[in-house]
């Protein structure tokens, strides 16, 4: 019989708990968001963000889907904005804006 160690069972048990409580965000569910702009890329509609809370940082894609409320383009952001939103995963791990509000 074989044996698990306990590093392989806590694995298995945190995994199990994730998604259990759905804690793991697939593709598709949208996810909201707060942070501050730290750079626009207009040419490919791309805004980077940063959370100032957990200190992490993703880009999300603005594109047609995309509810600017009160901002025409992406354009209209810049560094240091503070915003929020909502956004979904693509299957390849890109993050579209759903919604994207300058406060």
């Amino acid at each position: 019989m074989t044996r698990i160690s306990r590093t392989s069972l806590l694995g298995i048990m945190l995994v199990l708990f994730c998604f259990l409580t759905g804690g793991i965000a697939s593709a598709g569910d949208a996810v909201s968001f707060s942070g501050i702009v730290k750079k626009v890329i207009a040419d490919k509609n791309k805004v980077g963000i940063k959370d100032p809370e957990t200190k992490k940082r993703f880009t999300v894609i603005v594109n047609a889907e995309t509810k600017p409320d009160g901002l025409k383009t992406s354009t209209s952001l810049k560094k240091k904005d503070k915003v929020e939103g909502k956004y979904t995963v693509t299957d390849a791990g890109l993050y579209v804006a759903l919604e994207l509000v300058k406060k």
